[in-house]
């Protein structure tokens, strides 16, 4: 107790006010810590009070079915279950293909096409961005269906996100597919600080303790990933599956589609949700651009193809529903002891979006005793987080369902415990991997790039960069088209409007690549933004709702972005595509040239100007944006002299994850 007292009034002490805001911020902090002791006495505080039911963060014992196996090879394909959901989902895709396929003026593809979502990374930024660029394919807004792109998420198969892009998958799905505005007025809890909230700390902290000291009390390995977990969860989750709810905050990914019907498999009216992580080897910090990626989806867990030494060799999964269940060569390690409960949706975010061991190695690298902010704290915070990082707090870890599987090539034979951390660190921000497996045969991918790449936080490209030559020097089948380099894109003008990619690589999916671009709105805040103004957010959906809209300004766009999702179900070639369609991707589709050379200036594209592409080539009705007002964001970190968000180097994650990670951290040594 004394500690997570010390660590709520170090968090008023790390934020950059003045002397006088400070001690008021401290005094104001004692009196609610005073007033929480008062209500709970030291020897029973932050002890957990248990209901008898399952509104509870912790898993929970069930009985084993007969003959359980809890490992399936990759090898194999997609399981049973994501065939069954896919096939009551095609009607609906076939539907909305062919609808948007004739308002295009465009023949019905011969066979259904397999379209997916890839949703970055980037903290809250990327996960209101990559809900507004959802919002774009969605009827039920009036600006997106007007521009003719709304009502492609219909037809949509795969909705894969990643870190912040884990976040938009999963409040969108658990929510039911409400329309993105719609859930920041009315369902998620953007104003309130993600990990400091302005009132009710202490019940806040006292809340996540209880819950993660229940999880640790089963016997399972406890982490920051949990808090981390719970406080997303408190913002993003439908509001009766939030602590204190009457379901608390226990909506497992297994029972989704209990709680969300148009998740079920006789209705399919969603896409397939999909959460990534990347695997850290034991006893390592440093995560390789070639680590093992894992997959949370609503049927299995589990990674396409495994290693990281070399070529990769195909992976296995086991079923969600058991996750967490002791293992022992496929089958349980006690035959009357399994697991529900462990597949908690906000622990898959959580997990997905665990950089505390990046911020533990940004410490190391930072020289002196001062941070970003320029609050002499550093020691204090890299202490914490070093201690926290030598018992493994800094990642998220997992019991190993593959633990001595010998049915395949099997790196993980002897790990007790599956490490995994934020899928970005990887530098593939944009989680296109798991819709590249042939097993999955997706014939478009949308790569929604919210990442922070430049000095203005804004994609370079860079990700899919690094995603085509790991696909390159794997033998696991990755179909990656080709794509320039990072400089490429940047002198190319790519990352500032979409791009189609693999045009004529058939034995790839189309990537049609839509970069963050500041159409109405400078959409380019930190990633460590932790609290936005429901009017702030929902202008910066609205703005990059645009970016694969265009802003209904180019006619011809709606056919071309159709063209292009349906290309591969034609079977077409170069050779033989319709006139329509083979000029589209004569304008839309990546020329091949690669300009490597350093671009010349920092890139700072200006808000509320009609991207250099669409002008050039007289693609749009109005050289410059109209009809919207432009309003300058007031949130994010450091500004150059047009107010354009800056980042701040590498420190900068030490410096944002320093109030939960002396806050919540601190408390996490206790456990």
């Amino acid at each position: 107790m004394k500690l997570l007292v010390a660590a709520v009034a170090a968090a008023a002490l790390l934020s950059p006010v003045s002397a006088d805001q400070r001690q008021e911020a401290q005094d104001a902090l004692g009196a609610e810590v005073a007033a929480a002791l008062a209500a709970h006495p030291e020897p029973g505080f932050g002890v957990p009070q248990r209901r008898a039911d399952k509104a509870t963060f912790q898993p929970w014992q069930v009985n084993c079915p007969a003959n359980l196996q809890l490992v399936r090879q990759a090898a194999g394909g997609i399981s049973d279950g994501e065939k069954a959901y896919l096939a009551t989902r095609s009607a609906q895709i076939n539907n909305a293909v062919n609808a948007q396929m004739a308002a295009a003026g465009l023949p019905t593809p011969p066979r259904t096409p397999v379209i997916g979502l890839a949703l970055s990374g980037g903290g809250y930024r990327a996960m209101i961005n990559g809900l507004g660029m959802t919002m774009a394919t969605m009827n039920q807004s009036d600006e997106a269906k007007s521009s003719g792109v709304g009502g492609w998420l219909d037809g949509v198969s795969y909705m894969a996100g990643l870190s912040g892009g884990s976040w938009a998958t999963g409040t969108f799905i658990a929510n039911g597919g409400q329309l993105p505005t719609d859930l920041v007025h009315n369902v998620l809890n953007l104003p309130s600080n993600l990990v400091a909230p302005p009132s009710g700390k202490i019940s806040f902290y006292t809340s996540l303790l209880n819950e993660v000291n229940a999880k640790k009390a089963l016997g399972f390995p406890t982490q920051i990933t949990d808090y981390w977990a719970l406080a997303l969860g408190n913002h993003l989750l439908p509001p009766d599956y939030r602590l204190g709810s009457i379901n608390g905050p226990n909506l497992t990914i297994d029972e989704l589609p209990n709680v969300v019907p148009a998740l079920q498999t006789q209705n399919a009216q969603l896409p397939i949700p999909i959460i990534i992580a990347a695997q850290r080897k034991i006893n390592t910090t440093i995560i390789p651009e070639n680590a093992t990626y894992f997959e949370f989806n609503p049927f299995e867990f589990g990674s396409w193809a495994i290693g990281t030494d070399g070529a990769k060799t195909p992976g296995y999964f086991t079923p969600i529903e058991y996750l967490g269940t002791a293992a022992n060569n496929g089958v349980p390690a006690n035959t009357s002891q399994c697991w529900n409960g462990f597949d908690q949706l906000t622990f898959a975010m959580g997990t997905s979006s665990t950089l505390f061991n990046y911020a533990i190695v940004q410490l190391g690298k930072t020289n002196g005793t001062t941070n970003s902010t320029g609050d002499a704290s550093s020691g204090l915070i890299g202490s914490i987080l070093g201690d926290i990082g030598k018992d493994k707090n800094d990642i998220s870890q997992i019991p190993n369902p593959f633990a001595n599987y010998t049915g395949v090539t099997n790196p993980n034979v002897n790990d007790q415990y599956l490490e995994l951390v934020d899928g970005g660190e990887t530098n593939q921000n944009v989680p296109l991997e798991p819709l590249l497996m042939p097993a999955r045969n997706v014939d478009a991918i949308l790569a929604f790039d919210n990442s922070a790449d430049t000095d203005y936080s804004w994609p370079n490209g860079s990700s899919l960069w690094t995603t085509y030559n790991r696909a390159a020097g794997q033998n696991a089948g990755i179909r990656m088209p080709p794509v320039p380099s990072t400089n490429g894109f940047v002198n190319g003008g790519l990352n500032t409007r979409p791009v189609f990619f693999g045009c004529n690589n058939t034995d790839t999916p189309i990537v049609v690549y839509v970069p963050n671009y500041p159409w109405s709105f400078y959409s380019n805040s930190t990633t460590f933004t932790l609290a936005y103004e429901n009017a702030t957010a929902a202008a910066q959906m609205e703005s990059t709702m645009r970016a694969l809209t265009l802003n209904g300004t180019v006619p011809t766009w709606p056919k071309c972005l159709a063209c292009a999702l349906t290309d591969r179900s034609f079977g077409y070639t170069a050779q033989n595509r319709s006139a329509d369609c083979a000029q589209c991707f004569n304008t839309w589709c990546w020329n091949g040239v690669d300009d490597s050379s350093d671009p010349s200036g920092k890139y700072e594209p200006l808000q509320a100007k009609t991207p250099t592409f669409l002008v050039q080539n007289n693609l749009t009705t109005a050289a410059q944006t109209s009809g919207i007002a432009a309003t300058a964001s007031s949130k994010g970190g450091k500004k150059n002299a047009a107010g354009r968000s800056v980042t701040v180097g590498g420190t900068a994650v030490a410096a944002a994850v320093t109030v939960f990670g002396v806050v919540i951290g601190a408390s996490a040594i206790l456990l």
